[in-house]
């Protein structure tokens, strides 16, 4: 059985009223995102940001964990490969040609594992999505449910990037997943990308313009539209901080030499 992203919770009591939660929320690594996922500069933030694709309806009590990213969802490994080579070939084909992350129809489900960060030790709850049974998960959380969530597997693999340590000798909690952070670590051209402006965007700056020139001994009033692409303003959850990304010394492209694996019960 595959539970919802509102079946977990830090009490053993579960709210009907759930809340929304980007899964990415700032900057950081949405620049890899964009330019290895096929989008233009600030795309992710101007167009998918507020999108199914990137919200979990949690509940109340573990909203903040997201925010200090003390949990995440990780996608399924064959899903994590997918998307390891989705990134490869858009790195290697020219820009205009990248396929989009969205666009990519094996690309767009998963089953997910929750990770959940080593130094937090509360006990969690999971409850059963049919019968509404709650089962107890103590640290170090080997029994924790697969999950199936609405979000798009490529970004919650940016956020699941967070438990990945590129200095660390302990085994990953997925070697797909770090063998992403070295490519995108070695592998960033996000400032060649062309950026985003939104269709209506353009027109309005194109009507403004053929106005202005036509009219400008009739009228000294500006325009009503805005030459400004539109964005969306978003505010991180409290508490919010993000890890920085650590880059190392190393080759990308080197085989693993452990066995991919997935934390699991």
């Amino acid at each position: 059985m595959l539970y919802r992203a509102e079946d977990f919770s830090l009490s053993d009591t579960f709210s009907s009223d759930t809340v929304p939660v980007p899964v990415v929320y700032s900057e950081g690594s949405v620049q890899d995102l964009e330019s290895s996922g096929g989008l233009r500069q600030h795309e992710f933030f101007r167009k998918l940001q507020r999108s199914q694709l990137n919200t979990l309806k949690v509940q109340p009590d573990v909203a903040n964990l997201f925010g200090r990213a003390a949990v995440a969802f990780i996608p399924a490994e064959r899903t994590l490969v997918d998307i390891f080579e989705l990134y490869k070939k858009n790195h290697i084909c020219p820009i205009s040609e990248r396929k989009r992350f969205d666009e990519v129809p094996h690309l767009q489900t998963s089953t997910y594992t929750l990770a959940v960060d080593p130094y937090f030790k509360r006990d969690l709850f999971s409850r059963h999505p049919l019968t509404g049974n709650v089962t107890r998960h103590r640290h170090p959380y080997t029994a924790l449910p697969k999950f199936t969530l609405p979000i798009h597997p490529c970004i919650a693999a940016t956020t699941a990037s967070y438990f990945v340590d590129l200095c660390s000798d302990a085994p990953p909690i997925s070697d797909t997943l770090l063998a992403i952070e070295r490519f995108h670590a070695f592998n960033s051209f996000w400032a060649r990308i062309p950026k985003y402006s939104s269709a209506k965007s353009v027109t309005s700056t194109s009507s403004t313009r053929s106005s202005s020139s036509s009219n400008s001994s009739r009228s000294s009033t500006p325009s009503s539209r805005s030459t400004r692409p539109w964005r969306l303003c978003h505010s991180p959850l409290p508490d919010a901080q993000r890890p920085e990304k650590r880059k190392m010394d190393i080759d990308p492209t080197r085989a693993l030499s452990r066995p991919a694996k997935i934390r699991r019960r």
